[in-house]
């Protein structure tokens, strides 16, 4: 049995086509984002154990999404330039934010077919996850849910990662990670765990 303890990464999204589902797709927009994510586990309403991922924060280069995040849909987003570059070994990006939210990733593509989410625990973990938690413009906790039409991946090798926030876990391995490409998404609200605040010992 393996045993995992918290998944902390980051993640870029290069979207086409967003809109509310009942519009077509030429009526939607594209954008580039970033996210940091770590791992989260709960127990939903019914008290089944729910697993998806806290979101401390999120950039995007799109105005829209910065000025409609965490009120017409969840997720509050703030501004950063996300710049990609593609080569033949692989491809890089880098967001460069307010300075507490600056990150540089460099990656190369084996050459391997896409793999099953559950290749790896660490890749069940961060692929599986579908529902996304993060605090709203008001402090609070709100839940997103993320649908692909299919999970699948490729793994790619990490050649370069710097991010002031993963380098704040001092005791951090790094893990695998992975490339979803070419595959329709849906995002819809979903509920969020209540919070009981911790109160501070005298």
């Amino acid at each position: 049995m393996t045993t995992l303890g918290t998944v902390v990464g980051c993640c870029r999204l290069e979207i086409e086509h967003l809109r509310p589902a009942r519009l077509p797709a030429v009526a939607g927009i594209s954008l580039r984002a970033a996210a940091h994510r770590i791992s989260v586990e709960w127990n939903n309403e019914l008290g089944d154990p729910a697993v998806g991922v806290f979101v401390p924060g999120r950039r995007t280069d799109s105005h829209l999404a910065v000025a409609l995040g965490g009120r017409w849909f969840p997720g509050v987003h703030r501004s950063a330039r996300v710049d990609i570059r593609e080569v033949s070994a692989g491809f890089s990006w880098r967001v460069e934010g307010d300075g507490e939210f600056d990150i540089a990733v460099a990656v190369s593509l084996p050459p391997a077919p896409p793999a099953p989410m559950a290749c790896d625990p660490i890749g069940g973990t961060c692929l599986g996850a579908t529902i996304g938690l993060s605090a709203g413009r008001t402090g609070v906790l709100e839940g997103a849910r993320m649908e692909p039409e299919r999970r699948e991946a490729r793994e790619v090798v990490v050649e370069e990662l710097h991010s002031r926030f993963i380098a704040g876990f001092s005791t951090a391995e790094l893990a695998p990670a992975y490339l979803m490409e070419d595959l329709g998404v849906t995002w819809t609200r979903a509920a969020a765990p209540s919070v009981t605040p911790v109160a501070a010992s005298a």
